[in-house]
């Protein structure tokens, strides 16, 4: 696996001493520079006591071959009640479809709404149901019964997109950190730019051009001349994209189809674990 934390333009001082724990193992950071955490937390949820069982062995046996430091902790739930009354944050959710009471589709919504930093891999027996699972925080699909070899390469991509690029950038002396995941979109203003994440807006002296270069480019796509938009968060409306505070923004006529084809290929990318 690559090192998980990828940082552009400088070293950060502060990271020495968790570059200094990787040893032979790898360790896993999340969180801003000069607050990380180290650890992962995983949560299952499936009314199936077996499936439970082998879902939080697997979960053991990739940690292990992967790292010689850091927490794994990994919780189990019955019912989709117990993890929404739950208080902690979850890294990670494998989360069966079917389940008496609320299914997962109902927790799937829940989580968009109140917890949305946490990576969902749906494990199902209903191939059918897929289509109605996509969703932002949907990284991926499991069909059972699971097969080790597709666990460990789902895994692996998600860990590499939980703790993925972070973009540091220095604008007029100050230094910003912004996690590429949770950039929303991009919009141009006049001479400057504004990147809008999902707690924060930074405007900066930086051109589209700079953003296209710096953005995973099968991640984000160019709707409009002054608009770069992250797939994961992309809300077709008629020929125009909703974005956040109901603000639409209609789709170039000339970049309509490529706009199209990059999100279903997005969505091919998303079902097949990619």
């Amino acid at each position: 696996m690559k090192m998980l934390l990828v940082l552009l333009h400088r070293e950060i001082d502060s990271l020495e001493i968790i570059f200094e724990k990787l040893e032979e193992g790898l360790v896993f950071v999340k969180g801003k520079p000069e607050n990380m955490e180290i650890g992962i937390s995983i949560a299952i949820c499936d009314d199936e006591e077996s499936c439970r069982e082998s879902m939080k062995m697997m979960c053991r046996a990739f940690f292990e071959k992967k790292t010689s430091a850091g927490r794994i902790d990994i919780h189990t739930f019955s019912l989709g009640k117990e993890i929404m009354e739950s208080d902690l944050d979850y890294d990670i959710l494998l989360l069966d479809i079917e389940m008496p009471e609320k299914d997962g589709i109902s927790i799937k919504e829940y989580f968009e709404m109140n917890r949305k930093q946490t990576s969902i891999i749906f494990v199902t027996s209903h191939k059918e149901r897929v289509l109605e699972a996509f969703g932002k925080n949907v990284v991926s699909f499991l069909v059972k019964p699971l097969c080790i070899k597709e666990f460990e390469n789902i895994m692996e991509k998600v860990m590499s997109d939980l703790c993925g690029q972070i973009l540091e950038i220095v604008e007029n002396g100050e230094t910003l950190m912004i996690p590429v995941r949770q950039v929303k979109y991009v919009e141009a203003q006049d001479k400057y730019t504004l990147a809008v994440t999902e707690d924060k807006k930074y405007l900066m002296r930086r051109t589209m051009k700079f953003w296209e270069q710096v953005l995973p480019g099968q991640d984000f796509v160019r709707i409009h001349k002054s608009y770069l938009v992250n797939l994961e968060y992309f809300k077709k409306k008629g020929e125009a994209v909703l974005l956040d505070n109901g603000k639409i923004v209609k789709i170039s006529r000339l970049r309509r189809d490529g706009v199209m084809e990059a999100y279903r290929e997005f969505l091919r990318r998303k079902a097949r674990g990619i």
